[in-house]
């Protein structure tokens, strides 16, 4: 099973971002909300980004595995998805002027989820229907 390592590193870059927000709201006295800090902007953003997107591709990830994908494949877009997590918090939390990271890690984000989500719907049909 390779669903619990994945759970569990992106379980750690949550905390990681969550401190970092945390943090950001501690140091400009902002217990809700944004105010007027784009610092806090930033990270609040980055944070309910990343709360919305990890569970989603851990129920991909999990259905994936349990239908037997190969281990090589799920690596891959775990690692991908991981990587585009982690580019994408970076570029908030720096607040990039260029977008350029925070573009890469939509990118590799998004093209997870998708390829994740056909392959979910093709190997169901291939097993229910053309077995």
């Amino acid at each position: 099973m390779l669903t619990p390592l994945y759970a569990g590193i992106l379980g750690i870059l949550l905390f990681k971002i969550s401190i970092e927000t945390i943090r950001g709201r501690r140091q400009n006295k902002i217990s809700l909300g944004v105010g007027e800090n784009n610092e806090i902007l930033h990270l609040v953003s980055a944070h309910n980004n990343f709360i919305s997107y990890a569970p989603f591709f851990l129920i991909l990830f999990f259905c994936l595995e349990s239908q037997g994908a190969h281990a090589i494949i799920l690596h891959i877009l775990g690692l991908t998805f991981l990587s585009g997590r982690i580019l994408h918090f970076i570029s908030f939390k720096n607040q990039e002027k260029t977008f350029t990271k925070r573009i890469r890690g939509m990118q590799m984000t998004l093209f997870p989820i998708m390829i994740s989500s056909v392959m979910n719907v093709a190997l169901f049909i291939a097993r229910n229907f053309f077995n």
